[in-house]
């Protein structure tokens, strides 16, 4: 299986190579660009992340597509792809909000192993005077202190606790960046099936996906590991490395939450024009299993409807007919 996909995979790479890298290399460097925003402000980069870079890979993923239909890569093309993101049939490709809470709880976890790594790290270094120093933040904090008193005592002793709450903050984003890109990519396995029906019930739609996504979650891990495990490396090292360049050549902590998370797209250059042709081979793979989820979904529908509502015989059957003849269409 490992060798089958790997191989199928290059050979769709090596049929439109420069099509993939032309849309790999450039949506590597819109991320940088993204990621840019960080320097002015986390949250403003934030918020671009669901707004700009998640619509331009899903255009990405949808233009790469395209190209076994023989419809080439224009502009205009890409920008209705774009666009498209936002429409009911493609609105959870990513599912963005879930993998935005999964990846906040990793940062999370890794945030308080930082803080106590760091913890551990600062007290043998400052002694007395880093822990006297948080002794007296938690203290005056309890007691109502001000803002304005509260940025006076992180300045004291030459700003030990600032440098403290920089390490502990920056320290989790490789984590967390990995970890999102993981969710949403495996998420987005689905978008090719979404591209493939005609769209109907959205509520119809997400229960096929939710189906098969159930039945077969550990076997479409274990081959989405085998195909882009490099992404998560190259994320991880890339920000680690960038943070770490930061801290030791140019000495400056301020910066070093936007270099950890600048530094993760980078790399990304030399993998995402092998990521689209991984991610439609393994749409492929799972193609059959999507379709026999869309008729359980339609399976499910008809007992609920049968339960909620007393139906003859002949108007069941109507019913299931319909319904058959409606999935067969958008198939």
């Amino acid at each position: 299986m490992k060798e089958s996909l790997l191989a199928t995979s290059f050979k769709r790479f090596k049929n439109n190579m420069s099509s993939y890298i032309a849309v790999g290399v450039f949506c590597a460097l819109f991320f940088i660009l993204i990621s840019t925003l960080s320097f002015l402000d986390k949250f403003i980069a934030l918020i671009a992340v669901p707004l700009f870079a998640l619509p331009f890979l899903f255009a990405s993923h949808i233009s790469c597509y395209l190209l076994e239909m023989n419809q080439p890569i224009t502009p205009s093309a890409f920008l209705r792809y774009y666009s498209s993101f936002y429409s009911p049939q493609f609105r959870s490709s990513f599912r963005v909000l879930i993998s935005f809470l999964k990846t906040l709880a990793v940062y999370f976890c890794a945030f308080t192993v930082s803080g106590i790594i760091m913890f551990i790290v600062f007290r043998n270094i400052y002694g007395d005077v880093f822990y006297s120093s948080i002794n007296a933040v938690i203290k005056e904090y309890l007691n109502g202190v001000t803002y304005e008193e509260l940025f006076e005592l992180l300045h004291e002793n030459d700003g030990i606790l600032l440098t403290y709450l920089a390490y502990t903050t920056a320290m989790p984003i490789p984590f967390a960046i990995t970890a999102f890109f993981y969710f949403i990519s495996f998420s987005s396995i689905a978008l090719y099936y979404r591209a493939n029906v005609n769209i109907g019930a959205p509520s119809l739609l997400r229960l096929a996906i939710a189906s098969t996504y159930e039945k077969n979650r550990g076997s479409m891990r274990k081959d989405w590991f085998i195909l882009n495990w490099p992404l998560l490396v190259l994320l991880f090292v890339g920000s680690v490395t960038s943070g770490l360049i930061c801290i030791f050549a140019f000495k400056n902590t301020a910066f070093m939450s936007p270099a950890f998370v600048i530094g993760a797209f980078i790399l990304l250059i030399f993998f995402l024009p092998f990521y689209f042709p991984n991610m439609e081979v393994l749409y492929h793979r799972y193609e059959e299993e999507f379709k026999d989820g869309n008729r359980k979904a339609v399976e499910i529908i008809l007992t609920r409807i049968q339960n909620s509502i007393e139906l003859s015989e002949e108007e069941r059957r109507n019913l299931e007919e319909s319904f058959k003849n409606d999935n067969e269409r958008r198939e």
